[in-house]
């Protein structure tokens, strides 16, 4: 058998090719010929392809729900309209009687084996509506289903009880049902806590931190006195505005004139944000606003970066910081990220409604909750050792190209900031 090669018949390809593999292709090699059939088959999808709207014809505000949490399997020939208003906009609007509705299509989902449906139903209901979810908690606790947590956000004590019943003989993962237990957070799962932090059961063996550590998912850490939130209640989104419109005095990634240590780049003002914007229980210090200085650049590499408050007001670089860049740090272009000099409007909203990153909601944030891309990571103040109060946060991902959310947080008694970064 022959064994010499041909010239590909593409004029644009260099490939050789075997005879039969010439004689198969009509000459061309096998990447020609898949360069064919994708230019084919992209064709025939564009004179193809349809837009379907689902929401044509249909008014009933939880129909428009199930459609718009429904998962559908990609199909390259269908556009899907968009619908009609955002997921936020639909479930701040829905009645007592809809969420009910509402819980009630997510249990028969969650028994007709559609998790997914069940599981986006019940976190939508969670954070952007006050409904009582526990007469579907029971059902999801009947399959021993704990997932995911904050759908537990201050639910009752029937379930709280169940939860705990649940705890050690194995029949659920630990971790689900210990953050579970972390949304509800009430004085018995703070009593509860306490008492396996001070005899751990055999079963926190398989746990990476104590059963306290689970509390900073839902937003408080566990303290000789009880429950201390990490949080302000007071929870403003911000939302980019044209030039002509009014904007808060909000200042987003300033740049200073002062150095990074580390880098050697300017350092920036996260966020200056005016004491008449600020949560309410954030204690003025001193000034105006209050900055949040750090570096853009080495908070992505740091667990985080720290910085003092003056009494004059500035801001200046704290002594815990490394005292060494982290390698990636060094030698690495970067610009300012895309919230630079944003003119931004401030909107109150429930503190827990960014929770889930996973949600289409913008996270970008003064008080509130944090969004935790993965795990909660609240810093210790350097100076007093004491958990710092989440203050606010900048998503970069909400603008294309980009990703990756800024943290800041805020010590009011030691006058101390702190900043970090998390990305998928």
């Amino acid at each position: 058998m022959s064994t010499e090669r041909l010239p590909c018949k593409s004029q644009e390809c260099g490939n050789t090719i075997l005879p039969a593999t010439a004689k198969a292709n009509d000459g061309l090699c096998a990447p020609c010929v898949g360069k064919i059939r994708r230019a084919e088959r992209e064709e025939y999808i564009r004179i193809n392809r349809r837009i379907v709207n689902l929401y044509d014809g249909v008014t009933d505000p939880v129909e428009v729900i199930r459609t718009m949490l429904t998962h559908r399997k990609h199909d390259p020939l269908i556009v899907h309209s968009p619908a009609p208003l955002t997921a936020e906009q639909a479930f701040t609007e829905l009645s007592s009687l809809q969420h009910k509705q509402l819980a009630g299509l997510a249990t028969d989902a969650f028994r007709a084996g559609d998790k997914d449906l069940a599981e986006d139903i019940g976190k939508s209901l969670a954070t952007l509506t006050e409904a009582d979810l526990d007469e579907m908690l029971h059902v999801w606790l009947d399959h021993q289903h704990l997932w995911p947590s904050v759908t537990f956000r201050n639910a009752g004590p029937s379930v709280r009880d169940r939860i705990l019943e649940l705890i050690g003989p194995g029949a659920v993962p630990m971790n689900h049902a210990l953050c579970a237990l972390a949304w509800i957070g009430d004085a018995e799962v703070v009593e509860q806590f306490a008492e396996w932090e001070h005899s751990p059961p055999l079963w926190c063996q398989q746990l990476y931190v104590g059963p306290a550590g689970y509390a900073m998912l839902g937003g408080w850490e566990l303290t000789t006195h009880g429950r201390r939130n990490l949080f302000f209640d007071d929870c403003f989104a911000m939302h980019i505005v044209p030039d002509d419109q009014p904007a808060a005095g909000l200042q987003l990634l300033s740049e200073q004139k002062t150095k990074c240590p580390l880098c050697g780049d300017a350092l920036v003002h996260l966020l200056e944000i005016p004491w008449e914007d600020a949560p309410q229980g954030c204690h003025p210090i001193s000034g105006t606003a209050l900055p949040v200085l750090t570096c853009e650049r080495c908070t992505c590499w740091s667990e985080f970066i720290f910085a003092r408050i003056e009494n004059d007001g500035q801001a200046h670089w704290h002594a815990a910081n490394p005292d060494a860049p982290h390698n990636h740090a060094l030698g690495v272009e970067m610009e300012r990220g895309p919230w630079h000099a944003r003119r931004v409007a401030l909107k109150k909203r429930p503190a827990i409604q960014a929770v889930d990153w996973c949600m289409e909601i913008p996270a970008s944030q003064i008080g509130g909750m944090p969004t935790w891309v993965q795990d909660a990571a609240y810093p210790k103040c350097p100076d007093c050792r004491r958990t710092m109060m989440f203050i606010a946060q900048l998503d970069s991902g909400a603008f294309i190209g980009h990703e990756g959310t800024y943290y800041a947080f805020l010590c009011c008694d030691c006058r101390v900031t702190a900043t970090t970064y998390q990305q998928t």
